[in-house]
């Protein structure tokens, strides 16, 4: 195709352009925000945001240094789309319809939106005065959405917002059917009606993270066609609706549902689910905070999830479940414990509750706090060195939020899996007070 103007596609760079690559990934690269990684971290694809848009102020500045650089980083500027206000909603809308107009500013070169994977949307639709009026910023926004045939991951996080989701919007998802792996409408409420969603689930064959407010299903039955590919379901409310169309039973359905995760109050536990699905799962994570009810749930998980490997649950405070019931309470054979508390316990009872998981998960072989702020409130000061003590009498592994390593490495016997590079190696080879601090203590 011939060249309009002075426009041409530039000519390589000196440099071969496999180094040129290795160098914008290492420039622009935010991990575990495409998949396959966000697989195993769908719960924080909203944390993500603040360091895709870093990412993305670089990489409009690595667009802007020359033509050859242009050509060789609009892969990387459109692998992942942000759209948070009107602005960048009418600026992608242009440019895609300047591209499909044969008008892009590299003429020769397909449409960007071949390359986005990802596409992130936190539009207020109540402000008028970012968003153009509903109905048009609607139209645009479902024009974009059917400009994206390689859409990997769809997030809505739509604030403060009433709005259902309109039918247009959600049919132009269809045009990335075949590619599209993780959906999350969990954020704000921008919601579908009921049963245009599951008629658009129906058409999502390779789907396999679903993350939304409310999931309402027939007779207790998620549809087969849905299940046979999604292996992990987050939701804030499950409606079990009798009578409501869809399938009976489940027998003879492939289930490939292995992970659940619940927003909701422990009170409103579906245990209908865990009836149905507690066999297949092997990851639960109830994010509720009321511990009234949460024996009530470790009984649910008990009874009907015999091959589960993973929990994870989030308590204001290990305190408020009263240690000495807590002792007489059965856990399933665990290999991991995610704990989230809102809240740090008087000191001492999160190491009270940790051995007796010695006992009561024999297979536990880690245990994590997933709060950095109870974290570093335990690390700090005059409880530093006790602390650590007492991490490296445990048989299991006990981490941070980042995965980092809180116990062994101070000298005492442990299992051969902890013998790695720990906080508390770091800490003895550091030149800060609470390093000199800890040699002292340990005669180091």
């Amino acid at each position: 195709m011939a060249a309009k103007g002075g426009h041409h596609v530039p000519h390589p760079p000196r440099f071969p352009v496999e180094v040129w690559q290795i160098i914008f990934d290492l420039a622009t690269d935010v991990p575990h925000t495409l998949v396959p990684e966000l697989y195993e971290k769908s719960d924080c694809i909203r944390d993500q945001h603040s360091a895709l848009e870093a990412a993305l102020t670089t990489k409009r500045s690595l667009v802007l240094v020359c033509k050859q650089w242009q050509h060789m980083t609009m892969c990387y500027l459109y692998r992942i789309a942000l759209i948070r206000t009107g602005l960048n909603l009418l600026a992608l809308d242009h440019t895609l319809q300047n591209y499909a107009a044969g008008n892009g500013s590299l003429v020769g070169t397909r449409s960007p939106g071949h390359w986005t994977q990802r596409l992130d949307i936190t539009l207020d639709l109540s402000d008028e005065s970012k968003c153009e009026e509903l109905d048009r910023c609607v139209k645009r926004l479902a024009d974009v959405i059917g400009s994206l045939p390689k859409l990997e991951i769809v997030s809505f996080a739509i604030p403060a917002s009433a709005v259902i989701m309109p039918f247009r919007v959600l049919d132009s998802l269809r045009c990335s059917a075949n590619s599209l792996r993780i959906l999350d409408l969990s954020g704000g409420n921008f919601s579908p009606q009921v049963h245009q969603f599951e008629e658009l689930l129906r058409d999502l064959p390779y789907l396999r993270v679903l993350r939304c407010w409310q999931l309402v299903w027939a007779n207790g039955i998620i549809p087969s066609s849905i299940l046979s590919s999604l292996t992990t379901l987050a939701v804030e409310h499950l409606v079990e609706r009798v009578g409501h169309p869809g399938e009976g039973d489940l027998r003879g359905a492939c289930v490939s549902l292995k992970e659940f995760i619940y927003h909701g109050m422990f009170y409103y536990l579906p245990r209908g689910f865990f009836i149905r699905y507690g066999a297949y799962l092997t990851s639960v994570r109830l994010y509720c905070t009321d511990s009234r009810w949460f024996r009530e749930a470790l009984d649910l998980l008990n009874e009907h999830c015999p091959n589960l490997d993973r929990f994870t649950f989030c308590l204001e405070s290990l305190f408020s479940l009263d240690l000495p019931r807590v002792e007489t309470w059965s856990f399933p054979r665990l290999s991991y414990l995610g704990v989230k508390l809102e809240v740090l316990d008087p000191y001492g009872f999160v190491f009270e509750f940790l051995p007796h998981l010695r006992n009561a998960v024999p297979t536990l072989r880690v245990f994590q706090l997933i709060c950095p702020g109870v974290v570093k409130e335990l690390l700090k000061g005059p409880f530093l060195v006790s602390t650590l003590k007492k991490l490296n009498d445990l048989p299991f592994r006990v981490e941070d939020d980042q995965g980092n390593l809180l116990s062994g490495g101070l000298g005492q016997a442990v299992p051969h899996f902890l013998h790695t590079d720990t906080y508390a190696d770091r800490l003895l080879r550091s030149d800060s007070p609470s390093g000199h601090a800890l040699r002292k203590h340990l005669g180091k």
